[in-house]
């Protein structure tokens, strides 16, 4: 640009470096004012400045700042702060009649107001127009490694994965950008159980449809890959067999209810006399209610287990329980509501004693268990309610259309033998077997892979390489870089062998076999590293990926970008990490983050509602094809029109995903998050392609005058001055987003400044300036504000556009 002026010294907080000149003015004028030196805490002083509200900025009554008691205390004068705000705005004022940074003074109650001159804030015009503001930190810091995206191969990269990718990718590029040198990697999950059961079902559909899965074109294979994970899924899903899921549960005739007869039974005690077989009756102690005599309930017989205990007879005050009457909530179903009759009538015998304790113990009965002497305080308790009792469980009752019989299993009473449209299916023999039989294959499966057998390992190398062929695919459209793929199979060897060597060393220790970590001390509870059987866990083969990032790689820091469920699984690793010796596993950082939902709630693969990649990729390219790009088909290549459409798709994407606090869930609206007006990375694209008009017009000569000479004094009004001040916080933003690891703070910093130019854009017409320095000085502005909107997208992974 003709006649612009030199950029002075790059400084990368100009705000910063203005509340530290205004303390130093302010203790200049101390010893006047206050009758005091306070040279000695001018840190404390710059501390306490800060940018005025936005309600003082907009009436021009101040840029930064200044609470009066910041510096009352030390006053040896006056110790009114009102005052001493009106006689420190003065002095300040009259002290800075020609200087470079305040421009005005004002007092506003107990505050000292500072104006900032157009000079001073317009440096950082220049700062940026010779790329020396937004230029990245040298990399001279801690050697950082970024673990993101980690998905399972032979399942397919959904939009929840999407979350994980951006919010990676991100992060990779703050860090460098202020200074960190940076390993990206990425964890394939390429072994384990999942990869059995997608096998297992890929080998019985092949058997059973005579399929060649070399057919299946090479765009579909990783997708198809995941249905079959899915349809394994399903086989080995006992609900999708029968509406009982309940193995080893049968149903019992309630035969007799009585009182437990011991004085000091719980109220809720009932001796229970079933028929659980034809020929066999059983003695159940109940605490459940919610049954009657005649009724078919869920009976767990003797010789089974319960949470992980055996059932076993025993003397309950007296009277011998064998085997347990099961609630709903203890199969996992929810409890039916309370019929009409039982609410508003009274309960059955059985559950006379049980209502009782409903009651409020404080009272003797009454409608709401209140008596005279507890109403208002009064009585023996002091007026306090205590809370009511939780009411034992309901009793899961066995439904009559499922026509019950004594001793019959559930699973096969509620076997499924049609499907959702009323049409007939082959029902199996006995579901339980038949689930049995099912898991034992997968379990030969993954045996198999586990042992070498040559047929299982050429296929699972085989599919493997389709997924992370596609994983790849999908990495260079969302533009997500990696340095490194770690994987599983890689470490799941050493990783046993490296949680024996600490066992030795004392730093782990054995418990029933197993290998494990008592963490009870550090109130992280009990993690297992080797089951008693050899087999390793997660945390077994996190502890071996940590050793590497810290021996081979040399990492300072490692930050693992995984979801929230997995926070204490960190924790515990870390801790392990710190007890190993490591330094660095103080600084180990999970960065937990919400899940993506639909409007409608989770996503669901049963119910067919989650979005595959590409099925997300199909309904963006449709969408902005139809809003933003078919009107320029005939005017731009189809290069163009496709590239801009992978760029709107991708900055849409990441936008949404990152435009939210990391702890919390994101909702996927797509018309939402693709939407021109609003908080959307289309928004700010197309704020920056207005910059780049205006320079283009500038360019092009199609402009009154020819620009002349910038002069930064000339951006005075008000939104000049609000784009001012922010651009000059850039840095500030951008260090915060680091320390956090979020970056919604960048999406609404960029969101804010793409605001506050279309504003300006709408009042100011660039090309119809009359006057050459200007033109100069807006064409320089704009150059700015486009230059920052552009860095603040490239940081959350979005590439701009010039046009649109």
């Amino acid at each position: 640009m003709q006649g612009e002026e030199k950029s002075p010294e790059v400084s990368l907080k100009p705000l910063e470096d203005a509340k530290k000149l205004i303390a130093q003015e302010v203790a200049k004028v101390a010893p006047e004012v206050l009758g005091a030196e306070i040279d000695a805490h001018l840190a404390a002083v710059a501390a306490k400045v800060s940018v005025a509200t936005e309600n003082v900025r907009r009436a021009g009554e101040g840029d930064l700042t200044l609470p009066a008691f910041a510096v009352s205390r030390f006053s040896k004068k006056e110790k009114n702060p009102a005052k001493i705000a009106a006689a420190l705005a003065e002095a300040l004022k009259k002290a800075s009649e020609n200087s470079e940074l305040i421009a005005d003074v004002k007092a506003v109650k107990m505050f000292i107001n500072i104006v900032l001159t157009p000079a001073f804030l317009g440096k950082v015009i220049l700062s940026i127009n010779d790329g020396k503001f937004l230029a990245p930190i040298p990399k001279t810091k801690d050697r950082v490694m970024i673990e993101y995206s980690q998905p399972n191969t032979h399942k397919a990269f959904h939009v929840g994965h999407m979350r994980n990718a951006a919010l990676g990718d991100c992060l990779v590029r703050l860090y460098e950008f202020v200074g960190h040198p940076v390993v990206a990697a990425n964890y394939f999950g390429d072994e384990g159980a999942h990869i059995a059961k997608c096998l297992w079902k890929l080998k019985r559909f092949v058997a059973e449809q005579k399929f060649d899965i070399d057919t299946i074109p090479e765009k579909d294979r990783a997708e198809w890959l995941g249905g079959m994970y899915q349809a394994a899924v399903s086989d080995l899903d006992m609900g999708l067999l029968t509406k009982l899921p309940f193995p080893n549960v049968v149903a019992a005739k309630v035969l007799s209810v009585n009182k437990h007869p011991a004085a000091d039974a719980p109220p809720n005690w009932h001796v229970v006399e079933l028929q659980v077989t034809e020929s066999e009756k059983k003695t159940v102690v109940c605490g459940g209610r919610g049954y009657k005599e005649g009724d078919f309930v869920a009976y767990l017989p003797l010789g089974n287990r319960l949470k992980n205990k055996e059932v076993i007879a025993k003397d309950m005050k007296g009277v011998e329980s064998c085997g347990v009457m099961l609630a709903y909530t203890e199969l996992g179903v929810p409890e039916p509501a309370d019929p009409p009759a039982e609410k508003k009538g009274a309960p059955p015998a059985e559950t006379k004693e049980v209502a009782k304790m409903d009651v409020d113990k404080g009272g003797k009965g009454g409608k709401k268990g209140k008596s005279k002497k507890n109403k208002k305080g009064g009585g023996g308790g002091g007026g306090k309610k205590k809370k009511k009792q939780k009411l034992p469980g309901k009793i899961f009752i066995v439904e009559p259309k499922y026509k019950p019989t004594a001793g019959a299993a559930l699973t096969e009473l509620g076997k499924i033998t049609e499907d959702k449209d009323g049409k007939k299916t082959p029902a199996v023999d006995n579901v339980v077997a038949e689930i049995n039989k099912r898991n034992k294959e997968v379990g030969d499966m993954l045996l198999a892979m586990e042992t070498g057998d040559k047929d299982a390992v050429a296929l699972w190398e085989k599919t493997k390489k389709w997924s992370l062929d596609e994983f790849k695919k999908i990495y260079a459209w969302l533009d997500c870089r990696f340095d490194h793929d770690f994987f599983e199979s890689e470490v799941s060897e050493s990783s046993r062998q490296m949680v024996i060597d600490e066992h030795k060393k004392g730093t782990l220790i054995k418990d029933g076999g197993a290998i494990c970590a008592d963490l009870n001390k550090y109130k992280l509870g009990f993690m297992i590293l080797l089951k008693s059987n050899g087999a390793g866990l997660y945390a077994t083969k996190d502890l071996k990926l940590a050793q590497i990032k810290f021996e081979q790689f040399k990492v300072d820091k490692s930050i693992y970008v995984v979801d929230a469920s997995q926070s204490l699984h960190f924790q515990q690793v870390f801790k392990i990490l710190e007890l190993m010796g490591y330094e660095q596993a103080k600084k180990c950082v999970h960065l937990p983050y919400g899940m993506v939902v639909l409007p409608s709630g989770k996503m669901s693969s049963r119910k067919g509602t989650v979005i595959f990649f590409s099925q997300l990729q199909t309904m963006l390219n449709e969408h902005l094809h139809k809003e933003y790009l078919a009107k320029y088909e005939g005017k731009w290549t189809t290069e163009d029109i496709e590239y801009a459409k992978r760029q709107l798709a991708v900055g849409t994407i990441k936008y949404g995903m990152l435009n939210h606090d990391v702890a919390k869930d994101v909702v996927f609206e797509m018309s939402k998050w693709s939407a021109k007006t609003g908080t959307t990375g289309i928004y700010n694209m197309y704020a920056y392609t207005r910059t780049v008009g205006i320079k283009n017009t500038v360019a092009e000569g199609k402009t009154k005058v020819k620009p002349g000479k910038v002069n930064v004094s000339l951006l005075g009004s008000q939104s000049e001055r609000e784009m001012l001040m922010h651009i000059s916080n850039f840095w500030t933003q951008v260090y915060d987003c680091v320390s956090k690891n979020n970056p919604s703070g960048l999406c609404n910093y960029v969101w804010n400044l793409s605001k506050l130019f279309n504003v300006w854009y709408e009042n100011n017409h660039v090309a119809g300036s009359e006057d050459p320095d200007e033109l100069a000085t807006r064409l320089a502005f704009a150059s700015a504000i486009g230059a920052t909107i552009k860095k603040c997208l490239e940081l959350l992974g979005i590439t701009p556009l010039k046009k649109m």
